[in-house]
């Protein structure tokens, strides 16, 4: 369920990355390394895009996100550019697995390159308030050492953290003090600095080609992937469509609201068959992730393979996520 917030400030960390606080009216509930969905409106309409939640949980009703300038990015940009304090949002969530507090009593290694950072220092955050003691490695890669966010804060939690390591690496160093190690991270070097890597829980967030380096040298030495977590907006993978033989039974999906009845066998998603219904859904994600398709089910039944983006009292309310459910049932829909 969509609600307002103000933008209570803007400020700027290092270039081209901005943390936004906000405040709503009732306190929003999370746990560290959650995002939400913000509807930004842009001049071609609304757009949705998910953000990591950047603060601590606090029992209030302030928040913030961290977010860098991705060069034509339409989100990221509409909030640099235009986000001022005092301006009204309306978001929805948090949601997402990413959180790495409910492993706390494990030891943790996490990794995170550029602005992948964000869910760690809500993260780390966390740990600080609640006077935590882990067992946590944290390795940070970056561009130069002028792309670090929140240096200074890093450092400071490193020491109020009990049991809290933290590698910070650098690519480039040209023309910057830096005393520590600099490169880019490969697995002779994660193979050095970690080498009780079986024995931990992994949380990765970067971009893309980052995490599948991380994910591939982590197979390679046979590592229980059941122990691995990474956070992306984008699933790899789309929802599986299985075959479609002579036998396989048709369901009636009712768009009650609409007007719209469609037959299908099931192997396609509820959003791709409205979208041929032409029934319109608003939905960003398509991987069952920022939770903008949630719609209720009145009737029937469907297999749902979220990634985060519904909470448990959602489902428990009837509702769904469009993009990755398909019916298993006749199927009545609240739109």
């Amino acid at each position: 369920m969509e609600q307002e917030a103000i933008c209570k400030d803007v400020q700027t960390d290092i270039e081209g990355v901005k943390t936004f606080v906000f405040e709503c009216k009732k306190k929003l509930k999370y746990m560290p390394g959650q995002f939400i969905t913000l509807v930004l409106p842009t001049e071609d309409g609304d757009i949705l895009r998910s953000y990591t939640l950047s603060s601590a949980p606090n029992h209030t009703s302030v928040f913030s996100i961290t977010v860098r300038a991705v060069p034509y990015g339409t989100g990221s940009n509409w909030l640099h550019n235009n986000l001022q304090p005092g301006m009204p949002i309306f978001f929805s969530g948090a949601y997402g697995k990413f959180i790495p507090a409910e492993y706390e009593d494990n030891k943790l290694l996490l990794m995170a390159a550029g602005s992948g950072i964000t869910p760690h220092l809500a993260t780390l955050r966390h740990w600080r308030n609640q006077a935590k003691k882990v067992n946590a490695h944290l390795i940070f890669s970056v561009r130069s050492p002028s792309q670090i966010i929140e240096q200074q804060e890093l450092l400071a939690l490193v020491r109020q953290i009990n049991g809290l390591t933290l590698t910070i690496i650098p690519e480039d160093v040209t023309g910057q003090a830096w005393h520590g190690v600099s490169g880019r991270i490969d697995p002779l070097w994660l193979n050095a600095m970690v080498r009780n890597v079986h024995e931990r829980v992994v949380f990765v967030c970067g971009p893309a080609p980052y995490m599948r380096a991380i994910k591939e040298y982590l197979m390679s030495i046979d590592f229980d992937l059941t122990r691995y977590h990474e956070e992306a907006f984008i699933s790899p993978m789309p929802i599986s469509h299985q075959q479609v033989s002579t036998n396989t039974p048709t369901y009636s999906v009712n768009f009650i609201k609409s007007g719209v009845k469609a037959t299908t066998s099931g192997n396609e998603s509820l959003l791709e068959l409205a979208e041929k219904a032409g029934v319109a859904v608003k939905n960003a994600c398509r991987s069952g992730i920022c939770g903008a398709c949630r719609t209720l089910k009145k009737e029937g039944h469907v297999n749902m393979q979220d990634l985060g983006g519904i909470l448990p009292d959602e489902v428990n309310q009837g509702m769904v996520l469009l993009c990755c459910s398909q019916p298993t049932s006749d199927v009545v829909l609240d739109i």
